[in-house]
C-alpha cells in the first residue's frame, strides 16, 4: 500500500512541476510579447560577412541581433531582418553600418539610432519613431576589394597624364627661362662695369682740371668718386650672389627632371602590371578576374572565420557548488566547468563528491535440486569520485526565458536532462534522469536555483531520488530533500584571479 501511494506522490508531483513550468512559460511570454523589441529591415548590396544572430552594436554595446537575411525580389539586394531590444528607440534618421569585426571577413552591424529632431532648411524638425516592420533607409557598407580595383585602374591614366605635363613644362620653359635670366645677369654686368670704369676715368680727369677750382668742386668729384666705387663693389658681389643662385637653380631643376624620369618609369610598370591583372595573367589576375578561386578564397575564409569565432568567442564558466541532504545529514560537493563557444551551445563537465557513493547492482541465481532456484540482489558501494559529461543545447522563447535539454554522462551513469531558463537566467528550474541500473526506477533529481548576487552566487533547493521514494537499506536508493549554494567565475573572474595569483606568486618568489 505505501509503494502505490509513493507512485502516486511521484505523479501528483511531476503533474505539478509541468504545470508550473508551463504557466511559468505562458506567463513569461505573454508579459514579454509587447516588449520584446521591434523587427526592422534594410537593404544591402553585398550580405557576406553576415548570418543570423550575428551581433548589432551601438557604442560598443549590444542591442539586438540579425533575424533573417533573405533576396529582396523588387532591388535584387539582400534584406537583413534585425531584431533590436525593447529599450533602444530608433528614429527614421538611423544610420546602419556594416563594419568587419576581424581580418578573416566576420561582418556586423552598428547601428546610430539617430535623433528625435534635426535640423532642416535651418528649422529643427521632428523625426519620426520606427515601428515594427519599418525599414532603414540610411545604410553604409564598406568599398569591397573590387571596387578599389576598378578606382585604381581609372586613376592610373589621369596621374600619368598629369605627370607627362609636369615633365613637359620643367624639361621646356621653365628651363630656357632660368638660361635667360642668368645670360641677361651676366651681360648687364659687364656692360655696367664698363660703364663705371668711364665714369671713374671722366672723374680723375674732371679732378685734374678742377685743382685749381674751389674747395667744393673737389668735394663733390670726391663723393662722386666714392658713390661710384660703393656702386661697382655692389655690382660686384650682385653678380657673384645671382652666378650662384642660377647655379643652384640649374642643379635643383635636373634633380627634378630625374626624379619626374622615375616616377614615369615607375607608373609605366604600375600600367603594365594593372594591365596584365585585368586580363587575368599571373597569380594574382586569376585572384582578381576568376570567380572560380574568389568563391574558394571565400568559402576558405568563411571556414577560417568560424573556426576562429568558435576559438575566440569560447567562454568559461568554474562552478563550485555543495549541497546538504537533511535526510542522510551529509554534504554533496562538485566542480564543474561549463565550456560556452555558442550562446545556445555548452558543454557541461563535472566531478562529484557524493556521500552515497558510486553504487552498482549484482543479481545472483542460485539453483538447487532441493529448495529449487533462488535469486540475490547485491547493491555494491564504492567511494569513488563520479563525473558527469554532457552536451546542452538551449532555445530562447522571449529576451527573458529560454529553454535548454543535455544529454551524456550524469555521475558516471548514462542521463538527460531539462531545463528552464527564467528572467534573463537569474531562475534555472531543472529536472535530471540518470542511473537506472542501480534501482528498481531512474534517479530523478529536480533542482531550482537562483542568483542572490550578480550571477555569481547562487541558492539552491529541489528533491532528489523522486522516483525510488522507499528508503533502502545497505546503498540502496535514498529519496531526500537539499539545499545549497553555488560559487560561479567567469572569464573575466578567472584572468582577475590568474593575475592576482600570479603576482602573489613572483613577489613571494622574489623575497
Amino acid at each position: 500500500m505505501r509503494r502505490s501511494w509513493a507512485s502516486i506522490t511521484v505523479g501528483a508531483l511531476v503533474l505539478i512541476v509541468g504545470l508550473i513550468g508551463y504557466k511559468l512559460i505562458r506567463s513569461t511570454s505573454e508579459r514579454n510579447t509587447a516588449s520584446e523589441g521591434i523587427s526592422v529591415w534594410a537593404l544591402f548590396h553585398d550580405a557576406s560577412g553576415l548570418f543570423e544572430k550575428s551581433r548589432v552594436m551601438t557604442a560598443g554595446i549590444s542591442v539586438g541581433q540579425i533575424e533573417r537575411r533573405e533576396l529582396d525580389p523588387k532591388t535584387a539586394k539582400a534584406k537583413i531582418t534585425i531584431r533590436i531590444a525593447p529599450n533602444i528607440r530608433l528614429y527614421e534618421n538611423a544610420v546602419v553600418t556594416k563594419k568587419s569585426a576581424s581580418l578573416l571577413g566576420e561582418y556586423y552591424l552598428e547601428i546610430d539610432p539617430g535623433s528625435e529632431f534635426r535640423e532642416m532648411n535651418g528649422r529643427p524638425t521632428k523625426m519620426r519613431v520606427l515601428v515594427d516592420g519599418d525599414e532603414m533607409k540610411n545604410v553604409i557598407e564598406p568599398v569591397a576589394f573590387g571596387d578599389m580595383m576598378a578606382s585604381i585602374g581609372t586613376l592610373i591614366p589621369v596621374m600619368r597624364e598629369i605627370l607627362q605635363d609636369v615633365r613637359t613644362l620643367t624639361s621646356g620653359p621653365i628651363s630656357d627661362i632660368a638660361n635667360n635670366v642668368n645670360e641677361l645677369i651676366e651681360r648687364n654686368s659687364v656692360v655696367l662695369d664698363r660703364l663705371l670704369s668711364r665714369v671713374d676715368h671722366i672723374a680723375a680727369t674732371v679732378e685734374g682740371v678742377t685743382t685749381a677750382e674751389a674747395d667744393d668742386v673737389k668735394s663733390s668729384i670726391r663723393n662722386v668718386r666714392e658713390i661710384t666705387e660703393s656702386i661697382k663693389s655692389l655690382i660686384g658681389t650682385t653678380h657673384e650672389q645671382v652666378a650662384k643662385l642660377g647655379e643652384k637653380g640649374g642643379g635643383s631643376i635636373d634633380k627634378l627632371q630625374s626624379s619626374i624620369d622615375n616616377l614615369d618609369k615607375t607608373m609605366k610598370n604600375i600600367e603594365t602590371v594593372t594591365e596584365r591583372i585585368e586580363k587575368g595573367e599571373g597569380t594574382v589576375g586569376r585572384l582578381v578576374t576568376d570567380d572560380t578561386i574568389a568563391r574558394n578564397v571565400e568559402q576558405i575564409t568563411e571556414d577560417a572565420g568560424g573556426f576562429v569565432r568558435s576559438i575566440t568567442q569560447l567562454q568559461t564558466v568554474v562552478g563550485l557548488r555543495s549541497e546538504y541532504n537533511f535526510l542522510t545529514n551529509s554534504f554533496k560537493n562538485y566542480l564543474a566547468v561549463t565550456l560556452i563557444p555558442r550562446p545556445d551551445k555548452f558543454y557541461l563537465i563535472e566531478l562529484v563528491e557524493d556521500p552515497r557513493g558510486y553504487r552498482s547492482k549484482t543479481l545472483t541465481v542460485t539453483n538447487n535440486s532441493q529448495t529449487g532456484t533462488s535469486s540475490e540482489t547485491k547493491v555494491t558501494l564504492t567511494e569513488q569520485l563520479r563525473f558527469t559529461l554532457q552536451f546542452g543545447k538551449r532555445v530562447g522563447l522571449s529576451p527573458n526565458t529560454s529553454i535548454g535539454g543535455r544529454f551524456g554522462i550524469k555521475e558516471s551513469t548514462g542521463g538527460i536532462a531539462g531545463d528552464l531558463y527564467l528572467f534573463r537566467d537569474h531562475l534555472l528550474l531543472s529536472i535530471d534522469v540518470f542511473d537506472a541500473k542501480a534501482n528498481r526506477y531512474p534517479r530523478i533529481k529536480a533542482t531550482a536555483q537562483y542568483a542572490i548576487w550578480q550571477r555569481n552566487l547562487f541558492m539552491i533547493a529541489g528533491v532528489d531520488d523522486l522516483a525510488n521514494y522507499t528508503r533502502g537499506t545497505g546503498g540502496g536508493a535514498l529519496f531526500d530533500y537539499f539545499v545549497g549554494a553555488q560559487l560561479v567565475f567567469n572569464d573575466e573572474d578567472l584572468r582577475a584571479l590568474l593575475l592576482f595569483g600570479g603576482g602573489a606568486a613572483a613577489g613571494a618568489a622574489s623575497k
